[in-house]
C-alpha cells in the first residue's frame, strides 16, 4: 500500500507543482518509490532498468513541474509516467520482440519464499500461488497488483492500464471470481496474503 494517504499525496504535490517545495517532492518520492520499484520488478523489467526509470521519472517530474498543473490524478500520473518509461529504456536495450514478451507477461516471482520458510513449507505455498496466478493472464494479475497490493482506485487503474473505469472495474470483478473458482475462500485469502508479501520482499531481494 503506498505509504502516505491519497489526501496527503495531493497537498504535498499541490505545494510541489505551485512553489516547487523540496520537501513536498521527496515526501511524494517516499511514498511511491517502492511500489513503483515491486511494479515494474512484477511487470517483468530488470531490477536495475527499474530503478533507473524511477529516477528519470521524478526527475522529469522534478524539472517540469511547471507543466503539471493540469494532472487531477497524482498516482495514476506517476504509475502511468514511470510504466512509459520502463517501455522506452527497454526498446533502447532490446529488439521490438522481446520487448512485446516482457511487456506481456506480468509475473510475480514465487521463489522469494525460499528466503522466509522451510523448504517444505516454502513448496507447497509456491505451488498454491502460482496455480492460482497461472490461472490468470497477464493484464489480470496485473490488475490484482494494482488494486489489492497498492491500493488503487478503478480510475487509476483504468489510467494506468489505458482502458475505460468501467472496463477495469469489469476486468477485476471477473478476475477475483476467477480466482474464487480456482480455490477455496480460505486458499483465496491465504494466496493473496503471500502475494502481497511476495511483493514487498521483492523491493529487498
Amino acid at each position: 500500500m503506498l505509504d502516505n494517504s491519497i489526501i496527503d499525496v495531493d497537498l504535498h504535490w499541490k505545494s510541489f507543482v505551485e512553489k516547487g517545495d523540496h520537501f513536498s517532492f521527496s515526501s511524494i518520492y517516499n511514498s511511491y518509490v517502492d511500489n513503483l520499484y515491486s511494479y515494474g520488478v512484477s511487470l517483468g523489467f530488470r531490477r536495475d532498468l527499474c530503478k533507473d526509470a524511477i529516477q528519470d521519472t521524478f526527475f522529469k517530474l522534478y524539472i517540469h513541474r511547471v507543466k503539471l498543473a493540469h494532472v487531477k490524478n497524482t498516482t495514476a500520473y506517476i504509475f502511468k509516467s514511470f510504466k512509459n518509461r520502463l517501455i522506452d529504456l527497454s526498446q533502447k536495450k532490446m529488439n521490438e520482440e522481446s520487448l512485446v514478451a516482457v511487456t506481456e507477461s506480468f509475473t510475480v516471482d514465487v521463489t522469494v519464499l525460499d528466503h522466509l520458510i522451510n523448504s517444505e513449507k516454502a513448496e507447497m505455498l509456491k505451488r498454491k500461488v502460482s496455480s492460482l496466478l497461472e490461472g490468470l493472464t497477464a493484464n489480470q494479475r496485473e490488475v490484482v497488483y494494482l488494486k489489492y497490493m497498492i491500493g488503487l482506485e478503478h480510475k487509476e487503474i483504468a489510467s494506468i492500464l489505458n482502458i475505460q473505469e468501467e472496463s477495469a472495474r469489469k476486468l477485476l470483478y471477473r478476475t477475483m471470481e476467477k480466482l474464487r473458482q480456482q480455490a477455496s475462500d480460505d486458499d483465496l485469502s491465504e494466496a493473496m496474503t503471500l502475494f502481497s508479501l511476495i511483493l514487498m520482499l521483492q523491493r529487498f531481494l
